[in-house]
């Protein structure tokens, strides 16, 4: 969700000068529970039943399967969520002065390294429906946060399974069936120090919980739901690697640029530079026409979202009167579908 930016993120948008810079979107958690608004409501929903990631192809109906965090189901009370976090070895960071309501914050070590793990509770049912985990170091370099980056990157993907590169390089994101998974790292406003985290959701409780959030331009539309599974995956990071590919024109700079969004490269020829990308049932290609080393015009042609890509363009800092041509300084995006249905979207 750029995306998803997702239950414990927020898209805050920086201005930044001259034609190669464009608007980029920052991670921005949420406040932590710590006002009780209402009695939560009676949902009808057994914690007890609920399972954690199991095989959605040996199930039937998925409306008791989640998505999970170091094992536990999202979705499940906060106070069973705390419990079963409690017995893996974290422990509660007691808030300073008086509150009304828990906060729900925890320290603990994941993935090798201390971290702050936050759950974002729903306020009408008590259930969680996404967990933020920041690691507590602060890296001094981008070179450092990259290598943990990376790191972070790898468990994931052993236990969420593959995803894409997403915020131009800064995020990777993961999109299941049963939530999203979103790593992302960003550099401090005043500072040339690094902070790294991940966020997840549970599908299901994402979406009962997005009625009561109060600023929805800033969240990920929930997915429709359908036997307890959310729809696959149709939206990447587009616009971002189109912007990347733009200011990068060399060809060196523009195949380096693929790489970094684990597209593969085809064949270079004289006039066209390609390259494809492949991620269960979402598919992309990108075509960039060339003049010698220099590319001219860059075409991305994926089993994408229309919707989501004018969304971004428009978080990037496109303009746009028709919703087909896109303006951002010495930019021109086109977008438009092909006769199978695929999203173009087209930079020169």
């Amino acid at each position: 969700m750029k995306k998803i930016v997702f239950a414990l993120l927020a898209v805050a948008l920086v201005c930044q000068p001259a034609d190669a810079q464009f608007l980029k979107k920052l991670f921005k958690k949420k406040k932590a529970k710590t006002e009780k608004l209402a009695s939560p409501k009676t949902d009808g929903i057994d914690d007890a039943v609920q399972t954690a990631m199991a095989d959605i192809a040996t199930l039937d109906d998925n409306t008791n399967n989640r998505n999970a965090f170091m094992g536990i189901p999202l979705g499940i009370k906060g106070a069973r969520f705390e419990k079963l976090l409690l017995e893996k070895g974290f422990a509660e960071r007691k808030a300073e002065g008086k509150q009304t309501a828990k906060s729900y914050i925890y320290d603990g070590e994941v993935y090798g390294a201390r971290a702050t793990v936050s759950l974002a509770v729903s306020d009408q049912t008590d259930r969680v429906y996404a967990v933020d985990v920041t690691d507590e170091t602060i890296y001094n370099s981008e070179k450092d946060v990259k290598a943990r980056f990376l790191q972070v990157k790898q468990e994931l993907q052993k236990v969420y399974g593959m995803g894409y590169v997403d915020n131009q390089g800064e995020a990777y994101t993961i999109q299941t069936r049963l939530g999203t998974v979103n790593l992302h790292y960003e550099r401090g406003s005043l500072t040339s120090s690094y902070s790294l985290g991940f966020a997840l959701d549970d599908a299901k409780a994402y979406k009962m919980a997005y009625s009561e959030m109060e600023e929805k331009e800033y969240e990920a539309t929930p997915r429709k739901i359908e036997n307890g599974l959310a729809a696959a995956c149709n939206h990447t990071d587009l616009v971002g690697l189109g912007v990347l590919l733009f200011q990068n024109r060399t060809v060196k700079g523009a195949q380096a640029t693929l790489k970094s969004y684990d597209y593969t490269l085809g064949k270079a020829t004289a006039k066209v530079v390609p390259a494809t990308f492949a991620m269960d049932g979402y598919q992309s290609t990108a075509s960039l026409t060339r003049r010698k080393q220099t590319v001219t015009v860059i075409t991305l042609t994926a089993t994408d979202d229309v919707a989501a890509v004018c969304k971004d363009l428009k978080t990037y800092g496109f303009l746009s009167d028709d919703q087909k041509t896109w303006r951002q300084g010495k930019m021109t995006a086109v977008v438009a579908t092909d006769k199978v249905g695929r999203v173009v979207l087209t930079l020169r």
